[in-house]
């Protein structure tokens, strides 16, 4: 096979993008070579003024300039990529200038020895080379003009190089040939690690798409919202500084029920309709994503102010509240909305924390209504950062202290247990409301480190009196579903020595709705062992008459918001339903907030057992409750005197 059906075979093998591929291989390698001549001819043109002059300085200097310029214009021509066929013809060139200025020299002044530079430059030529048609020319053109010289030579002379020509033209045009092959196959394989790296990248893009998709809503997740929102948020500083950005966290309201009442399959579907209609309601101006659970967040970018965003919850309520049909089943919720107008100056996660406040004052003003966060918001925020971070860093032992409230029996007008209620004064906020403090406990999950201290403070001082006084106790719906906090407690009464007896616990409806059977099975516990279970605030959860049943209750504190106003003809009447519902699940009756005379009488007439209030003391210390004791058992006709 020729040359050129090697160069032919080759290029057939090549595709376009492998001889591109091995174009680019070749290009550094190129821009070296052009510029080593470049250098070596423009050092080598001072010199010929040395020992040269006339036509013959003329000439050479002539050469090596010419040679010069093409190895310099070479060098700045492949600093990228070039088509193959100039850069075949200025390599031709390259290499026709290095051997024109060899032939000038040895016609100048002849020298068998120097001939060896045809063979040094073949060699080169070989190396250098974008095809093997440029590499056999180079070749071609360097062995010619050795070949020129033959006739100068004596016969030993003569045969010795032509053999070296003979030579040197094989090594060559080898050396061309498997050089090519090598770079072709270095070529084929980049090109198909390229390949196998775009496959990878496509891969990675759908991974990365799924990684930013819920794969239940297909919305996008959580990481999307997040890169969404910093996107925004940057355009909108450089390219729209007069849009708004509002960003709107959505939360379902009674989702929990559906699950629990029909399923999580069922739980499932609705979430999906729930994500059709948001997309709805988003069309293409919002970007809406699922946060988790029954939680979404829209971002909304353009020129709008409070009233649009206030008539765009507005909308949005309605849609979410519009009943839905799953398997046959007809369901209804509702959703609570909190905004936040984000401002660039602020960070973006504190702004979230604000958008989130927002959602859960809408929650507390009774769900199903949307909130935008404004200045009132921030300070009381605010407010609340501060106490939950000093609760965090609270040493709560040193902190809490322990007041008492009494309960008083009716029939015997005595004092028969007392309400442990927990005060805290923080060294850097000062002292704190006590609703405010165990509110702000119990939503950032650190009510179970109150309860502990409180319980632990309340068996101390039971230990202190003289005489023991009942106690009641109030546990969190966190506490009660808490299997290593009901655990602690119960290891801290039988630490302390402490009749389970004495000890009464008061728990909430609503804080039995975290988790209904959990919280049913820990207060099984806790009486089993002897503690007595109050249902505390009464008639203002749920008032399920057939978990009433199931949950070991002995007492039902009525809440005091029955009592408020004793002059309305059906506060008595509700007041006595209350009570006649305690004496059917067979409970003590304990009506909360007695402050005066008339409440006192009415709460008799309905039949209540037992009451507290401010009407036989506020809340008071360890050492004044000692005191009422005292007094209650040795005059115990005028409680409330001596409170």
């Amino acid at each position: 096979m020729t040359g050129g059906q090697l160069e032919q075979s080759s290029s057939a093998r090549l595709s376009s993008k492998a001889a591109a591929a091995v174009r680019e291989i070749y290009r550094p390698i190129l821009r070296g070579y052009f510029t080593i001549f470049a250098l070596y001819y423009t050092i080598l043109t001072p010199f010929n003024y040395w020992y040269l002059a006339g036509i013959e300085l003329i000439l050479l200097v002539s050469a090596s300039v010419i040679a010069a310029v093409v190895g310099g214009f070479g060098c700045w021509y492949m600093r990228k990529p070039a088509p193959a066929h100039r850069v075949e013809l200025l390599l031709i060139a390259m290499n026709l200038a290095a051997v024109g200025n060899v032939l000038i020299g040895l016609n100048i002044e002849f020298a068998p020895e120097k001939l060896t530079y045809f063979v040094i430059m073949a060699m080169l030529f070989a190396l250098a080379s974008v095809n093997f048609r440029q590499s056999a020319l180079s070749i071609g053109f360097s062995s010619l003009a050795l070949i020129s010289f033959f006739p100068r030579l004596d016969s030993a002379t003569l045969s010795a190089y032509a053999f070296l020509t003979f030579g040197a033209a094989m090594a060559s045009l080898a050396i061309a040939f498997f050089l090519r092959k090598a770079v072709t196959k270095i070529a084929d394989a980049k090109i198909e690690t390229e390949e196998e790296l775009e496959k990878a990248r496509i891969v990675s893009e759908d991974m990365r798409e799924k990684s930013l998709s819920d794969s239940l809503t297909m919305l996008p997740n959580r990481r999307a919202f997040f890169a969404t929102l910093r996107k925004t948020m940057r355009e909108q500083n450089s390219t729209h500084p007069s849009d708004s950005i509002w960003l709107m966290l959505v939360d379902l309201d009674g989702f929990k029920t559906v699950n629990d009442i029909h399923g999580h399959l069922t739980g499932d579907l609705l979430l999906k309709q729930v994500a059709g209609r948001l997309e709805l309601f988003a069309g293409e101006d919002i970007h809406v994503s699922r946060m988790g659970g029954d939680e979404f967040n829209m971002i909304f970018a353009g020129q709008v102010g409070e009233d649009e965003i206030r008539s765009r919850c507005d909308v949005l309520l309605k849609l979410l509240a519009e009943t839905y049909i799953i398997d046959g089943r007809h369901i209804r919720i509702s959703c609570s909305v909190g905004c936040k107008q984000m401002d660039l100056s602020e960070s973006m996660r504190s702004q979230i924390s604000q958008a989130d406040y927002a959602l859960m004052v809408a929650k507390r003003q009774g769900r199903n209504c949307a909130v935008l966060f404004d200045d009132v918001h921030a300070k009381q925020a605010q407010a609340r950062y501060e106490i939950e971070q000093a609760l965090r860093c609270a040493d709560l032992p040193k902190e809490i202290d322990l007041v008492f409230q009494p309960q008083i029996n009716l029939g015997s007008n005595a004092m028969v247990r007392a309400e442990a209620l927990a005060r805290w004064t923080s060294p850097n906020v000062g002292k704190i409301e006590p609703l405010q403090f165990i509110k702000i406990a119990e939503e950032s999950g650190l009510i179970t480190g109150i309860t502990l201290v409180v319980v632990e403070k309340a068996l101390s001082q039971l230990r202190e009196w003289p005489e023991p006084i009942a106690l009641s106790i109030n546990l969190s719906g966190y506490d009660l579903i808490s299997d290593p906090t009901i655990d602690q407690i119960i290891d801290l009464v039988k630490n302390y020595g402490t009749d389970p007896k004495l000890i009464e616990f008061e728990v909430t409806e609503t804080a039995m709705m975290g988790d209904f059977d959990k919280a049913t099975a820990n207060l099984n516990r806790l009486a089993d062992l002897g503690f007595s279970i109050a249902l505390d605030d009464f008639g203002t959860g749920y008032s399920n008459f057939s978990y009433l049943r199931a949950l070991p209750i002995e007492k039902l504190k009525v809440d005091r918001s029955f009592i408020q106003d004793p002059s309305d003809p059906m506060t008595e009447k509700i007041l006595s339903s209350l009570a006649g519902m305690a004496r059917i699940l067979g409970v003590h009756c304990l009506l909360e907030g007695v402050e005066d005379e008339i409440e006192l009488l009415m709460a008799k007439r309905v039949g209540a057992e037992s009451v507290q209030g401010y009407y036989f003391g506020e809340p008071m210390s360890a050492t004044d409750l000692l005191k009422l004791v005292q007094t209650s058992s040795s005059n115990p006709d005028d409680v409330s005197s001596a409170a």
